[in-house]
């Protein structure tokens, strides 16, 4: 529970992890926060990596999407293996009936599905169906889509088998990407979706995707894969016109939360909820809302609306790093696809000159993010020794005024965090 002027506890993410981090990476010019688990690909120490472009080939225009990933400040080698958990062996099938009267009741609406701790990733998982086919993937709340594997089905690949008859043609035009050093195509297709184990009544399903019976959905071909692979489950709902359609935004989900509690008798788990451009009553201290700005979207080139807020200061190992002004803030975007933290090149040379000057042995020991709330209150994230890599100080293009950090599952770990899509509004309890 936050209160006024009362920092958050959270646990330490295992030592393991730290090893296996989920890079936050970033996009250059049209672009969107995406993750790629450590363990797909070795890591590189002070080498920029072009992670993805993502071309839309129109009659009249082409778009350009490119992603950049994070530049770790430390050598890293990853040796072990991606595993992916078993799937559940059968899913209902869900009719989907929208009718006036249930629109009218989707703010009431929700459902719960919950989350698996992969050690092996550092990173909590979900499960859906598409088509006949069960999938499972990351949960990130830094990315937009829904996405299947383009597999060949061999056993010892256990993120899903993909298969055509099960969907029909989107008619949206492929998108070629770059993943690290393998690029590919991803095509655009349309199938039924469900969650096969989510806690709910049909008939909130059926509210909250009215258009399951023909959801978009990208197919990330095999080459884009080469190795252990890697899939994630985008919350991030509204994007520029010109992006391809996120998970959300087929959906009548206006708020979401990830429970990421500590809690005898309850799984940590994704909750989705109908919007209603209301005050959502339903959760708890509403008036501890962090607000969340679009300024990276309509000022900076982001193609995505992330969940961002505007942190009032940055401390580390109790000494003020950063403090936002009118001119200059400090952007924090909340994303579960990543482990540790990641911040602009100059913040973290600035950090970098402090502690070398100070004689400090650790770099990043004790990080705080403190926020102002809705309620002129004061909230605040911390975290112990979270690996921290670097981001290009132009990540779509534009230089941005202030600093940009990313938060990922050292700050969020034991939290319930939600996010009022609708209302812009977040807050942990």
């Amino acid at each position: 529970m936050i209160g006024r002027d009362r920092p958050l506890a959270r646990q330490a993410i295992p030592s393991l992890c730290i090893a296996l981090l989920l890079l936050c990476t970033f996009t250059t010019t049209h672009s969107f926060v995406s993750t790629t688990a450590a363990c797909n690909k070795k890591l590189r120490s002070h080498q920029p990596t072009t992670l993805s472009v993502h071309c839309v080939q129109n009659n009249n225009s082409t778009h350009v999407l490119t992603r950049r990933s994070s530049i770790i400040t430390s050598s890293i080698a990853i040796a072990s293996s991606c595993f992916f958990p078993q799937l559940p062996s059968s899913a209902a099938d869900i009719d989907v009936v929208t009718t006036t009267e249930q629109q009218s009741t989707a703010a009431r609406a929700s459902i719960t599905i919950p989350l698996k701790y992969e050690p092996k990733l550092c990173a909590y998982t979900v499960s859906y169906v598409v088509g006949e086919t069960k999938f499972g993937a990351i949960v990130d709340t830094g990315s937009p889509f829904l996405v299947v594997p383009q597999t060949s089905c061999r056993p010892d690949y256990k993120w899903g088998c993909y298969r055509a008859e099960e969907s029909q043609p989107s008619g949206l035009e492929p998108t070629y990407e770059r993943f690290v050093g393998n690029e590919g195509m991803m095509e655009w297709r349309e199938g039924k979706f469900s969650f096969p184990n989510s806690i709910a009544m049909v008939s909130s399903f059926a509210l909250l995707f009215p258009q399951s019976s023909s959801m978009v959905f990208g197919v990330v071909s095999e080459s884009l894969l080469d190795g252990s692979g890697g899939l994630f489950l985008g919350l991030v709902k509204e994007t520029n016109s010109w992006i391809r359609p996120s998970f959300l935004g087929q959906s009548d989900v206006g708020a979401f939360s990830v429970d990421l509690r500590e809690r005898e008798g309850f799984d940590k788990s994704l909750t989705l909820y109908g919007g209603s451009r209301q005050p959502q009553q339903k959760f708890s201290n509403p008036s501890y809302a962090i607000p969340l700005v679009r300024d990276l979207n309509k000022r900076f080139g982001d193609a995505t609306i992330h969940y961002v807020g505007v942190a009032s200061s940055l401390i580390v190992n109790g000494n003020n790093l950063a403090t936002s002004s009118r001119r200059n803030k400090i952007y924090v975007i909340f994303d579960t696809g990543c482990t540790g933290m990641s911040i602009s090149t100059s913040l973290f040379n600035e950090r970098y000159s402090i502690a070398r000057e100070r004689r400090e042995n650790n770099l990043w020991g004790n990080v705080e993010l403190q926020f102002n709330t809705v309620s002129g209150g004061m909230a605040s994230l911390n975290a112990k020794k979270p690996l921290t890599t670097t981001l290009d100080d132009r990540p779509w293009g534009k230089k941005l005024d202030g600093h940009l950090i990313v938060l990922g599952l050292a700050f969020l770990e034991g939290h319930e965090m939600t996010v009022d899509i609708d209302n812009d509004k977040i807050w942990f309890d």
